[in-house]
């Protein structure tokens, strides 16, 4: 698609070109600029900034474009164009009713069929995260009651894991699904865990049981949506799918520190990998579990609002139903490099995922060779432009693209922008 790169080159220089004084910064930290904003370009940390706000009804409208250029390596070179439509609703109750501490949430998307890692990079942590795999998509994504009751929040409905655990705020300006929290976490399950773009029934509590210590916990329908039909929502509550169980306790002693440790677990059936059993049966198990710790702290701060951050998260996984059984991201953000430009953040992470050893051998005894680990290098670099617009350029490398030995090693030029309104 040339029209696409075209488009992406056109885009990179005009934002690197693109500059805005100290009154238009102002502006865009006003209470009218939308919560696009201020968190990253991924949909479950945006849904979740949007959800805030006191007016008794908000309605969010957002239009995500993503022109990529796969320049080298992986699947096959060429250039292709993402774009999401995502529309949300948050009707506050005590301010809409005068019932306190209560909170429903719709939201819906549509995303077209083109797709950067099944069409072109085909990476085990994947270079998007609007990215629906080449499906075509007109979906509910979330949509769920929340109820806070002293220190106590329950939440029950269509719900994205994603949006409270297993995150921190540094991690949310990267594109790779490696900094959406961990990759064993993000790879688990059937057909994924309850997440953009296939979300689940789920009921969730968190408590604070001191100033710095909170605990949250869910439970959630074990394969979310359909496998089968990706491109419908569906609940599939039965012995099969089974459960998702999870739990985390968070510890943020300051405002710019938070540490966490989850674990994780689901109860429905899985295909073993490895070798076929002496028949040639495919042998299956039930249960797929793990774990992650993590956090992220301010490292050096020029002012409140401005400075250098980092993050780091490790996860484990059963390494006898998923490919990647250890994962580990690690990454800086800055937030206001430039003087000119106080609230852009610029971004550099790594992450790691390794090949589990029954993975290794299933992939042997087909005569495919495997590598052990996968490695992908992202930087990026996110600019609100004014209180509608956010442009952010993006650079991704991978070495041992999906631990497959006859793929190269790829690089991914990326140009994201959002065109976003709040209504409330």
């Amino acid at each position: 698609m040339d029209y696409a790169k075209s488009l992406f080159w056109a885009a990179c220089l005009l934002g690197a070109a693109t500059g805005i004084d100290r009154a238009a910064l102002a502006d865009s930290l006003s209470a009218t600029a939308p919560a696009s904003i201020a968190p990253g370009p991924n949909l479950p940390v945006q849904s979740q900034a949007a959800t805030g706000g006191s007016a008794p009804i908000i309605l969010r409208l957002q239009y995500s474009g993503e022109a990529a250029d796969n320049a080298i390596g992986g699947l096959h070179n060429g250039a292709t164009y993402m774009n999401n439509i995502l529309g949300q609703l948050t009707v506050n109750t005590d301010s809409a009713f005068g019932w306190p501490g209560g909170k429903f949430v719709l939201q819906a998307f549509y995303q077209n069929a083109d797709s950067l890692d099944t069409q072109y990079v085909g990476a085990l942590q994947d270079p998007s995260l609007i990215d629906t795999s080449g499906v075509a998509m007109y979906r509910l994504y979330q949509a769920y009651y929340q109820q806070i009751l002293g220190n106590t929040d329950l939440l029950f409905g269509i719900y994205d894991l994603e949006t409270e655990f297993g995150i921190t705020r540094p991690m949310d300006i990267f594109f790779n699904g490696a900094y959406a929290w961990t990759t064993t976490l993000d790879q688990s399950g059937v057909n994924g865990p309850s997440t953009y773009p296939s979300t689940s029934l789920a009921f969730r509590v968190r408590q604070q049981i001191a100033d710095h210590w909170s605990v949250q916990a869910a439970v959630l329908d074990g394969v979310p949506d359909s496998v089968k039909y990706p491109n419908i929502n569906a609940v599939n509550i039965n012995r099969t799918a089974g459960a998702l169980l999870i739990a985390e306790a968070d510890y943020t002693p300051t405002r710019t520190t938070k540490l966490m440790a989850g674990y994780w677990d689901y109860t429905g059936k899985f295909e073993e990998l490895g070798e076929p059993g002496p028949d040639g049966i495919q042998r299956y198990v039930f249960g797929s579990s793990g774990g992650y710790i993590g956090g992220a702290t301010r490292l050096y701060s020029q002012t409140a609002r401005r400075g250098l951050d980092v993050f780091a998260n490790l996860g484990i996984a059963t390494a006898q139903t998923q490919q990647a059984d250890r994962s580990l991201n690690l990454g800086v953000t800055y937030t206001g490099l430039l003087d000119a430009r106080p609230i852009d953040r610029f971004g550099f992470a790594v992450g790691i995922a390794h090949a589990g050893s029954p993975y290794r051998q299933m992939q042997i005894a087909s005569g495919s060779g495997v590598e052990v680990y996968e490695t992908n290098f992202e930087l990026t670099y996110r600019a609100p432009i004014t209180r509608w617009l956010v442009v952010q350029p993006d650079i991704q490398y991978w070495i041992n693209p999906n631990m497959d030995p006859t793929l190269k090693n790829d690089l991914l030029f990326m140009l994201h922008f959002e065109i976003s309104h709040v209504f409330d």
